[in-house]
């Protein structure tokens, strides 16, 4: 893909997978647009491919499309330190 694409594309096209983006522009906390450049929901895999691109790419925005929370009940520092 070549083409900018905003935010609420990326969760429609992308969802639940980690994206990289390349010329990017970011707009407060959340917003950004960009030319999607890597994508995939297994994390490893992602930043296998983020290390393979970091040579191409001088600059990388690497966002989540799906809830960073995936259970409330658990504190959010504990689900980001003990997942896969």
């Amino acid at each position: 893909m070549t083409e900018k694409i905003n935010w609420a594309e990326m969760v429609k096209t992308y969802p639940d997978e980690w994206v990289a983006l390349a010329n990017y522009e970011q707009s407060g906390a959340v917003e950004i647009s960009g030319t999607v450049i890597a994508h995939n929901p297994d994390k490893k895999i992602f930043h296998k491919t983020i290390r393979e691109l970091m040579p191409v790419y001088r600059d990388i925005a690497v966002r989540f499309t799906g809830p960073l929370i995936k259970n409330p009940e658990i504190p959010l520092l504990w689900q980001i330190t003990h997942t896969d």
